[in-house]
Order: structure tokens, then sequence, then C-alpha cells
């Protein structure tokens, strides 16, 4: 393969990198925040499904 093509990728993901410096912790929170917010409605689709399986008789 082409050295300048092989470079070019490597530079890419070094400065993908060099962004989540500037975000520092800040890109922490949002992973944190949305893994939150998406356990909440999970957490809320399986009492639902409890729900409707105690309603209809079958297994949890």
């Amino acid at each position: 393969m082409d050295v300048e093509f092989i470079d070019a990728i490597g530079q890419l993901f070094t400065d993908s990198f060099a962004i989540l410096r500037l975000l520092e912790n800040g890109f922490n929170w949002f992973i944190i925040g949305i893994m939150s917010i998406l356990m909440v409605i999970w957490i809320k689709k399986m009492g639902d499904f409890n729900k409707e399986a105690d309603k209809n008789g079958t297994l949890r």
C-alpha cells in the first residue's frame, strides 16, 4: 500500500484523539448521562413487560 495513505490514516486517528483531550472530562460526563438515561428507559420497559406478563398469566 501507499505509505502516504497509511500515514494519513494514522494522522486521522491521532487528530481524533486530540479532540477527546480538548473535551477533557466533559465527554465522560456526556457518556455517563446517556448511559443513565438508557438504563432508566430499560428498567421501565422491563417493568412494563412484567406487568403485561402478570396480566396475561405468562412467564416473566
